[in-house]
């Protein structure tokens, strides 16, 4: 049900994302003193708020050494020949070398600068299971087998105790800042905990479903296997149409598979990627002098 929402939240917002894109086209172009021109009104209902807040810092007393500052950040020359820097800087985003700053290249200029200051954050990897008498537990990073899941840093812990015929699933997401996205911060979701019916348990294995498993479209169940270390998540289509607010939601063509593994290389390749994404965001002649120093 969790995806099913994210599902409906897009098609809804489907109609406003065209017509913020329609707004940053506009005024994209734009200076700070030209967008300052611009009606009360107009500013105010139309320009996008990044431009805005854009148009305020190129505007601001100070905003020069500022934009210096970031630019050297990215390695741009900024010191040394602060109009250079700029024309190499619009080179790279493929913006015409103008050597004045637009409200988009002043909010692009401001989230690439935060970006470089970002390292990698704590984030719990255990992998651990065990199975007692009375109890057990598995703990990892939940993957999907041949699919993309959203939040592939992850934190799950799935854990059953035999006497209340029950476990208890709870997960921790890791959400990755974005060029899209307001601030450049890493942030942690919490799910809500979830509740499985355990339908059978042996020596090795576990098998449990959804406490409220005749309702919904979409129906999950674990298969733990602790002697393989084989931790199941099975998504099936339910007995009810998957529909919201008027929105119908297709139907799994295949089951889907999920895991909990071991996370660490997931998680490493996670913060690899945004390393890469980070580099590229440096001044191209400084990244073509990194790489000729390491193919040497």
């Amino acid at each position: 049900m969790k995806k099913v929402t994210v599902l409906l939240i897009s098609a809804l917002t489907a109609t406003v994302t065209s017509a913020d894109d329609n707004a940053t086209l506009k005024y994209k172009d734009f200076t700070p003193q030209q967008l300052a021109t611009l009606s009360k009104e107009e500013r105010q209902n139309s320009v996008p708020m990044s431009y805005s807040s854009a148009a305020r810092t190129g505007l601001s007393e100070g905003s020069e050494l500022l934009f210096k500052m970031q630019l050297n950040s990215l390695m741009y020359p900024a010191i040394d020949n602060y109009q250079l820097a700029i024309k190499q800087y619009q080179r790279d985003l493929g913006d015409k070398y103008t050597g004045i700053l637009t409200v988009s290249q002043i909010s692009k200029l401001s989230k690439r600068s935060d970006f470089q200051k970002l390292s990698r954050v704590f984030f719990p990897n255990q992998y651990s299971s065990y199975i007692a008498n009375g109890s057990a537990s598995v703990q990892g990073t939940m993957m999907i087998h041949d699919e993309k899941i959203a939040y592939p840093v992850n934190h799950t812990k799935l854990t059953c105790y035999k006497s209340g015929n029950y476990c208890e699933l709870d997960q921790l997401y890791l959400i990755f800042p974005k060029m899209d996205s307001w601030g450049t911060n890493f942030h942690v979701m919490e799910a809500s905990t979830e509740y499985f019916n355990i339908t059978s348990w042996d020596e090795n294995t576990i098998d449990a479903v959804p406490s409220d498993a005749g309702s919904g479209c979409r129906k999950t169940s674990f298969n733990l296997n602790f002697k393989t270390k084989e931790f199941y998540q099975i998504t099936r289509n339910g007995g009810q149409k998957c529909e919201i607010n008027g929105t119908t939601i297709p139907k799994l063509e295949k089951p889907r598979i999920a895991q909990i593994v071991d996370g660490k290389t997931i998680i490493n390749r996670a913060f690899s990627g945004l390393n890469k994404i980070v580099f590229e965001m440096l001044s191209t002649d400084f990244q073509n002098k990194i790489k000729d120093i390491n193919e040497k």
